[in-house]
Protein backbone atom coordinates (compact mmCIF):
# COMPACT_ATOMS: atom_id res chain seq x y z
CA UNK A 1 0.00 0.00 0.00
CA UNK A 2 0.91 3.39 -0.93
CA UNK A 3 1.67 6.07 1.80
CA UNK A 4 0.12 9.23 1.92
CA UNK A 5 2.45 12.02 1.46
CA UNK A 6 1.74 15.08 4.92
CA UNK A 7 2.96 18.06 6.20
CA UNK A 8 5.02 17.82 9.55
CA UNK A 9 2.11 20.28 10.53
CA UNK A 10 -0.95 17.97 9.27
CA UNK A 11 0.64 15.33 11.37
CA UNK A 12 0.94 17.23 14.54
CA UNK A 13 -2.79 17.72 14.88
CA UNK A 14 -3.48 13.98 14.03
CA UNK A 15 -1.31 13.04 17.40
CA UNK A 16 -3.28 16.32 18.92
CA UNK A 17 -6.24 14.86 18.51
CA UNK A 18 -5.01 10.95 19.05
CA UNK A 19 -4.22 12.08 22.47
CA UNK A 20 -7.11 14.12 23.45
CA UNK A 21 -8.97 10.55 24.26
CA UNK A 22 -6.98 10.49 26.91
CA UNK A 23 -6.32 11.79 30.38
CA UNK A 24 -2.37 11.20 30.47
CA UNK A 25 -2.24 13.29 27.72
CA UNK A 26 -2.07 17.17 27.83
CA UNK A 27 -3.06 19.13 25.30
CA UNK A 28 -0.09 21.46 25.87
CA UNK A 29 2.30 18.89 25.58
CA UNK A 30 5.51 19.71 23.17
CA UNK A 31 6.45 18.09 20.27
CA UNK A 32 7.29 18.20 16.55
CA UNK A 33 8.04 15.80 13.62
CA UNK A 34 11.34 15.49 11.86
CA UNK A 35 12.62 14.11 9.11
CA UNK A 36 14.81 11.19 10.47
CA UNK A 37 16.14 7.74 8.53
CA UNK A 38 12.68 6.21 9.40
CA UNK A 39 11.24 8.42 7.24
CA UNK A 40 10.18 11.08 10.07
CA UNK A 41 10.20 11.13 14.06
CA UNK A 42 8.45 12.56 16.79
CA UNK A 43 10.54 14.85 18.98
CA UNK A 44 9.16 16.06 22.53
CA UNK A 45 10.56 18.25 24.68
CA UNK A 46 12.73 17.20 28.10
CA UNK A 47 10.50 18.59 30.41
CA UNK A 48 7.69 16.98 29.07
CA UNK A 49 9.46 13.23 28.60
CA UNK A 50 10.02 13.31 32.14
CA UNK A 51 6.34 14.54 33.05
CA UNK A 52 4.17 12.47 31.16
CA UNK A 53 6.17 9.14 30.53
CA UNK A 54 2.40 7.44 29.90
CA UNK A 55 1.91 9.86 27.67
CA UNK A 56 5.40 9.31 25.75
CA UNK A 57 4.44 5.47 25.65
CA UNK A 58 1.60 6.03 23.53
CA UNK A 59 2.95 8.67 21.24
CA UNK A 60 5.76 6.66 20.67
CA UNK A 61 3.37 3.83 19.83
CA UNK A 62 1.19 5.98 17.86
CA UNK A 63 4.52 6.91 15.42
CA UNK A 64 4.58 2.91 15.17
CA UNK A 65 1.22 3.02 13.61
CA UNK A 66 1.01 6.46 11.52
CA UNK A 67 4.54 5.83 10.11
CA UNK A 68 2.96 3.08 8.32
CA UNK A 69 0.41 5.33 7.17
CA UNK A 70 1.76 8.91 6.15
CA UNK A 71 5.03 10.01 4.34
CA UNK A 72 6.70 13.61 4.87
CA UNK A 73 5.68 16.07 2.14
CA UNK A 74 8.59 17.80 1.01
Amino acid sequence: MAKKRISNTDLIWIFRDKLSAFSDCPGSIKMAIVPSDAGWTVVIAHRDRNAYPDCVKRIEQMQKQLRDVYILAD
